[in-house]
């Protein structure tokens, strides 16, 4: 499904989000989105060979302003430790959750360089771990079920967790998955908000809908997904708003290392976004192969491309303004 385009992106990105906490953003350029996402007990386990100071000094040599890190998505291995979810699903500390504090160590490593972080997470349990879902009271299946209240008032408990841990060491989060059809609603997203704001008040959020025409109106920011990068434009208006994001794939699709489009188009593109005051986001592959690079960091063929990429837009004077 096509993006937003031209005026409507004007249109719909205006005067709809919450003040509150929008002050950062108007800082942060462009960052970068990892999606670290252990599908296996195997994979699972290079939470402890992570490289969080290896990827942030590649991202300080870029020159980005924020990074994106999935704390978790489908499979049912979460990438830091949760007493909350481990008593409601009845795993043991390091089952599903990981007994090392990712986030908390990227968080420190990113701090040290002046990063901004952002969390991943979803608005319902992982939708491959039927455990889970029926401990928290949802149908069971491999996919997303619909979510009430009193699921939302239980996982809210699960973020919340994260959100005090952390506190001020996460500026944002972004959640996935507020799709309509799962009845998912402003109520909800009230209840996600509250317990994510918990730790920080001035962490700003944003609640995805989906590739869609549309934005949850309790986001501080726009989630922003977008398939395909080129067809979006900003109008000047927008350039009053700080809080518009852009969210897309550097590889063919999220966390694929190919390169779709030269390094000058995408310069030329996201130049054109941050003139108009809004914030791009590039999903770029990881290396999991420790005899190719330290686990974590950016693919190699995505870091050289967005060398390029990073020198071109600095030329611009974007990045400075």
């Amino acid at each position: 499904m096509k993006f937003l385009t031209g005026w409507l992106i004007g249109l719909l990105f205006l005067g709809t989000f919450s003040e509150a906490g929008a002050d950062w953003f108007s800082e942060v350029k462009v960052g970068v989105f990892i999606h670290f996402l252990p599908g296996s007990a195997e994979r699972f386990a290079q939470v402890e060979t992570y490289d969080v100071e290896t990827l942030a000094e590649q991202l300080k040599t870029l020159g980005v302003t924020h990074f994106v890190f999935t704390i978790y998505q489908n499979s049912g291995y979460l990438n830091a430790p949760n007493a909350t979810y481990d008593q409601v699903t009845g795993y043991a500390p390091g089952e599903r959750c990981a007994k090392r504090d990712l986030p908390m160590d990227l968080a420190n490593a990113l701090e040290k360089r002046g990063i901004r972080l952002i969390l991943y997470v979803t608005g319902q349990t992982p939708n491959r771990d039927i455990l889970a879902q029926k401990a928290f009271g949802l149908e069971q299946g491999p996919k997303d079920q619909k979510i009430d209240l009193t699921f939302a008032k239980r996982w809210g408990e699960v973020l919340q967790e994260w959100s005090v841990r952390y506190g001020t060491k996460v500026s944002g989060w972004w959640v996935d998955g507020c799709y309509a059809w799962i009845d998912f609603n402003e109520e909800i997203a009230e209840i996600y908000r509250d317990a994510l704001k918990k730790g920080n008040p001035e962490a700003l959020v944003a609640f995805n809908p989906g590739v869609k025409r549309a934005e949850w109106k309790t986001s501080d920011y726009t989630a922003g997904e977008i398939n395909e990068p080129m067809e979006v434009v900003l109008e000047p208006s927008v350039g009053t708003s700080p809080r518009t994001h852009i969210l897309t794939f550097m590889g063919n699709f999220w966390g694929k290392p190919e390169t779709r489009y030269p390094a000058e188009e995408w310069s030329r593109w996201i130049s054109s976004i941050l003139k108009q005051g809004g914030v791009v986001t590039l999903d770029v592959a990881m290396n999991w192969d420790p005899q190719v690079a330290p686990v974590g960091t950016i693919a190699p063929r995505h870091f050289r491309q967005l060398q390029k990429i990073m020198k071109s837009v600095s030329r611009t004077d974007v990045l400075s303004e």
